[in-house]
């Protein structure tokens, strides 16, 4: 048995890494640990297309999905294929009303902390329709099932959505946001959309999108700029639990996009603090400014090309686009506003600072 297993696993990768060149689009100028992470993730996807294509019927499986609408104090939870029939119910559900949907990342559900305070957030602003996704029996038997998982849970959000819109609500008001596996799932929700009704949602929001799987794939197998008229992305912990490279119109790096956020000791923390972050936004709207600028490395020097800011999060402009990098703090509440958007001191200027002092043997204070 021992044999077996070890002669299927070596199939397995030996057909992964032959077909990563078909599943993985061109890799621009990547450092090494960018290029080993891209390579690997084409593998994962590759062993995914090998097992689980063949897997069409999982219509039981799907009925495990439920709808939680958050309305005020009232709580209503309703199985994915009654959510339609219970939520056009007269004075359950307000067409006028922009839409948030929550779906929360891989081994999580629902009544998570982090997703659940996401949606807590903007039901406290009693100004929205407010949902979360609850795929919990999908994404919790193994990390590669729960990524091809994520694409049956997309078209069926976007089957229910579809629906909705049909009834009478506004596609442009439709805002998904994604934690982690949940920003892929919210992406295929926005492409199934897009073929039933030939428009897009209005907004997508990628957590910290899921990395393994995922990085540096081809627009139709992951979630991508082309998934609603306008999609944000917030990078919290890249080259680890988070995708390495910009995917939105507009994409945040906090902190450099990772991998460590300041007073992480753990990856999960890092790569929850996107969630965190954006929940803060909707309490507080103006406290996370970024700046545009080339790179992490401008950024710590102080040399981004000009002073042109954005929002993130709750009061992200739709008009947004590029790359933006902003400081935080280290425990909440994180924001900085304006003062996250320069380094305290260009990092060529410490380093030249401490070497001069040495050298005059000045203690440094």
């Amino acid at each position: 048995m021992h044999q077996y297993s070890v002669v299927v696993a070596a199939y397995y990768l030996s057909a992964a890494l032959a077909a990563t060149s078909t599943s993985m689009r061109p890799e621009p100028d990547l450092s090494f640990a960018e290029s080993v992470y891209a390579k690997l993730s084409g593998a994962c996807r590759a062993i995914m297309d090998l097992r689980y294509n063949s897997m069409t019927d999982q219509k039981d499986l799907i009925k495990t999905i439920k709808i939680i609408q958050l309305d005020g104090n009232t709580i209503r939870s309703f199985p994915i294929n009654e959510a339609f029939t219970n939520l056009t119910k007269p004075g359950t559900f307000d067409i006028t009303k922009q839409t948030k949907i929550v779906i929360h990342g891989y081994k999580d559900s629902s009544q998570s902390a982090v997703p659940l305070d996401l949606a807590n957030a903007y039901n406290d602003k009693k100004m929205f329709n407010v949902f979360l996704v609850d795929a919990e029996e999908m994404n919790k038997d193994g990390y590669i099932l729960s990524a091809h998982n994520s694409r049956l849970i997309g078209k069926r959000l976007a089957n229910l959505l579809a629906n909705l819109e049909h009834f009478g609500a506004n596609a442009e008001d439709f805002h998904l946001l994604g934690i982690s596996l949940g920003a892929h799932i919210a992406g295929w929700a926005g492409k199934y959309f897009q073929q039933y009704k030939a428009r897009s949602l209005g907004r997508i929001t990628g957590l910290d999108p899921a990395g393994p799987c995922f990085s540096y794939a081809y627009s139709g197998q992951r979630l991508d700029k082309s998934d609603a008229a306008y999609v944000d992305v917030l990078h919290s912990n890249r080259l680890i639990q988070g995708i390495i490279e910009p995917l939105g119109h507009a994409d945040f790096y906090i902190n450099g996009g990772g991998p460590n956020q300041p007073g992480c000791f753990m990856p999960s923390c890092s790569h929850l603090r996107a969630a965190q972050v954006y929940t803060e936004s909707i309490k507080m709207p103006m406290s996370f400014v970024g700046v545009r600028c080339q790179s992490w490395k401008h950024f710590e020097a102080n040399a981004c090309e000009k002073d042109e800011y954005a929002v993130l999060g709750y009061g992200s402009s739709t008009t947004t686009r590029g790359l933006y990098y902003l400081r935080t703090s280290p425990k909440s509440p994180f924001g900085l506003g304006m003062d996250g958007v320069k380094n305290k001191e260009p990092v060529t200027d410490n380093w030249l600072k401490s070497f001069s002092m040495r050298e005059l043997n000045i203690p440094l204070v």
